[in-house]
Parts: structure tokens; sequence; C-alpha cells
């Protein structure tokens, strides 16, 4: 098998299918179209014998085609005793060395569309519905069946973009946006898809051990500035009771931000009888940016709907005795400084 590559001076682009082999590879086969609602090469019904094609450019197989001016195109008579589905499409031919429209008439399901891009290749534009005995088309029975094709993503400059295109996708640096017509709308940051680590619990200075088999998983996304958080803890062991609250690092080399507080929840199941309870999980600043300060839940020490609640930390050893077969799970998000 030869190797081919080119255009070089002394390997030029020679022949159709060279060309569409290497022009298949700067776009793919579609409508050029900023949005679906675009009516470029749409096909239309009005009950007539025939169906009109707008204006319209496209790519079929790596070969250009345009349309401009509106086509019609003739509906293929059904003699048949039910209702057929057929398509309209855009044929790339390479015998023929073009690009046209075509009815192409199907039965009871819509025709299959040629792929051979060395002699015809197809791609939809419509499917049409033409009753027993008719040629005719009304507009109801034309679906819109167009593939798209558009420019990639384009780079810009932040304070000098350029006017807002519909379903356009622009990059500033690291961020990504799309185009609404009316302005560029920010879809993305870079950040960390998916990770794990493995939480440090603490009480006061000292670390906490849940048992060495435990069950003790850190998850996390990052997206910008924003830090999605998710810790799961099923101890096997029975620590210690403490004189400090409970406290937890977050994912190494992502620290909340000092401005404020951040809170995320928690959930925590006994399964060893004490019942369970949910409360908040706070990132205090001023104390710690790199770790869940408190777990904190609100109760009221008087039976009046009237007292004043108050909140409160949770311990290894209260309110609950965490051990064994229990369940605790943080959830939430923090801001990055």
């Amino acid at each position: 098998m030869a190797e081919f590559s080119a255009p070089f001076d002394g390997s030029p682009i020679a022949t159709q299918s060279q060309w569409s082999r290497q022009a298949r590879r700067w776009g793919l086969d579609g409508v050029h179209a900023s949005d679906p609602a675009d009516t470029a090469l749409k096909v239309t019904g009005n009950g007539s014998g025939n169906v009109a094609l707008a204006v319209g450019e496209a790519f079929v197989n790596g070969f250009y085609y345009k349309n401009d001016a509106t086509k019609t195109i003739a509906v293929t008579a059904n003699a048949g005793s039910a209702a057929r589905i057929d398509m309209v499409i855009l044929r790339a031919s390479m015998s023929a060395k073009s690009v046209t429209a075509v009815y192409k008439t199907g039965g009871t399901s819509a025709p299959t569309l040629a792929a051979d891009e060395e002699g015809i290749y197809e791609i939809p534009l419509a499917q049409c519905t033409v009753a027993a005995g008719s040629s005719v088309v009304t507009a109801v029975n034309v679906l819109d069946r167009r593939w798209f094709t558009d420019r990639g993503a384009v780079p810009g400059i932040p304070g000098a973009r350029r006017p807002s295109v519909k379903s356009q996708l622009l990059v500033e640096g690291t961020r990504l946006y799309v185009g609404d017509g009316a302005g560029w709308q920010w879809m993305a940051s870079p950040g960390v898809e998916e990770d794990y680590y493995t939480p440090q619990w603490t009480a006061g200075g000292a670390n906490v051990s849940w048992g060495t088999a435990a069950k003790n998983v850190g998850r996390y996304r990052v997206q910008g500035k924003k830090v999605d958080l998710l810790i799961e803890l099923v101890p096997t062991g029975n620590p210690a009771a403490t004189t400090e609250p409970l406290m937890v690092s977050l994912p190494p080399g992502f620290p909340a931000s000092p401005a404020h507080r951040s809170i995320l929840n928690w959930v925590y199941t006994s399964e060893n009888g004490e019942g369970g309870g949910i409360g908040q999980a706070v990132i205090y600043p001023t104390s710690s940016t790199t770790r869940i300060a408190r777990l904190r839940y609100a109760m009221s020490n008087s039976l009046s709907s009237t007292a004043t609640p108050n909140a409160f930390s949770v311990y290894t050893n209260k309110p609950w005795n965490i051990r064994t077969g229990d369940i605790l799970a943080i959830d939430g998000s923090y801001w990055l400084p």
C-alpha cells in the first residue's frame, strides 16, 4: 500500500477523491446555519405535486453545495395502497461530478441513504409522507431532517469581542462562551472534572481514627471558582470521646475563599440504634480555609415552640456515639479564593 501526502508542488491534489478525503477533515457534512431556526435549505410542502427547497449552502462528502434561488422538486406519485415515506436529500455523485437536491422514494419506512464516499453519498433534508394514490405533500407532512454544520470555536480577546453569533462557541483564554445572538453567555471554565481524596478528620489538634477498614472518601469536582464536594464516612471502629468538635479537611490544593463562610449539608444515620440527624457543615475562614471547622445542628433546650433555638457542634461521641457501621455524609459546594 503506497503512501500519499498532499498538496505539495510535486504532489498536488489531482483527483476529486483526493479532494473529498481531504475536505471531509475540515468540517462535518450538513447545512450551513448558525441556528436550527435558520431556513437554509429547508424543505416545505404546500399540497401541490412539488416541494420547495429554500436557498442555502451545505457540505456533502467534502464537496460544497449552494442553492441561490428557491428550487421546485417534483413529488413522485404514490400508486400504492398505503402511505409512503420519502426523503428530500442532497446527493454527491463522484460519477456525475455534482451535488444535487433529489426526491428519493421510500416505502413504509424512510429510504436508506447511500454512504459510499467513492460513489454516491447522501445526507437528509426532509422527510415527506405521501398518502396512498396521491402525488401531493402538504405542509404538515414534511418533517425537517436537516443536519447542520458550522464553524468551530473561535478565539477572542476579553474587551474586544466580535458581535454575538447565535450558537457560536467563543474561547477567551481558558473560558468558553456560547453566543445567543444578543451577547456571549458563559458556559465553562477550567477545573477538575472529577477526583478523589482521603479526608483527614481531626478534633482540636488530634487526628481521629475511624478504623483501619473505614470507608472515608472525598469526591470533588472543580469548575472555575466553585468546588462541588461529597464526603462519605462509614467507620469500622469506635474512636475515643473528644472534647473538641469534629473537623474535616477539604480537597488538597483547593482552599475555601477567606471572604465569607461557606455552608454545606450533612446527614448522619446510626446503625447502632441511636437515630440520626441533619445539619450544616460550616467553613469558618477565620479558623481555617483548608477544612470544614464545624458540623452544626439547631436545637432548643426547651419544650416550648417559642424558645430560641441554638446551634450545637457534633463530636465523636455527642450527640451520638459515632462508631462501626454508622453513616455520615457531607454534600455541597464552596467557593475558591
